[in-house]
């Protein structure tokens, strides 16, 4: 019997984790903490209520433990390397967003505010009308502004004549 229910609990743990890493729609996190109640409640009545409580007791401890250990583990196994991105993609190795490529020309360019912008708004730069934000001031339609950041797809304008 208390084979039964180590196997239970351990049964238990072990379909909790699997779910982390492979989402069943919450069904092996469900009957993992179901084997690992029946596991214990099988503790409580087959054997002394002390039992039962020091095996409660472990087994609360070692479910964080066995977590924290999996995570730990888990980027070094033969699926954890296939799963998780190991390096950073830099700008510098070649790796650029469409967007931010597209935009980085448009800093020091002035445009003209084509909404309010309170702080963010559309402005027309050149040929092109542009989604941008402004650094928290309101600016009105039809205000000449200047580019000061670009920041991915993020554009930051400040009215001109207003920059520090």
């Amino acid at each position: 019997m208390l084979w039964t229910v180590i196997a239970l609990i351990v049964l238990g743990i072990g379909a909790m984790v699997v779910e982390i890493f492979l989402p069943a729609g919450g069904i092996l996190g469900i009957a993992g903490l179901g084997s690992y109640v029946a596991g214990i409640v099988l503790t409580f009545r087959h054997f002394d209520s002390m039992v039962g409580y020091v095996l409660l007791a472990v087994t609360v401890v070692a479910a964080p433990v066995v977590l924290a250990l999996t995570f730990k583990i888990f980027p070094r196994t033969f699926m954890g390397k296939r799963l998780i991105l190991s390096g950073g993609q830099q700008r510098d190795e070649g790796y650029t967003s469409y967007t931010s490529e597209r935009y980085d020309d448009l800093v020091g360019m002035e445009g003209v505010a084509l909404t309010r912008l309170r702080p963010s708004g559309m402005v027309r730069i050149g040929d092109g009308k542009y989604s941008v934000v402004t650094g928290g001031e309101m600016i009105d339609s039809g205000e000449t502004v200047r580019v000061s950041v670009v920041e991915g797809s993020r554009i930051v304008v400040r009215k001109v004549g207003t920059e520090a």
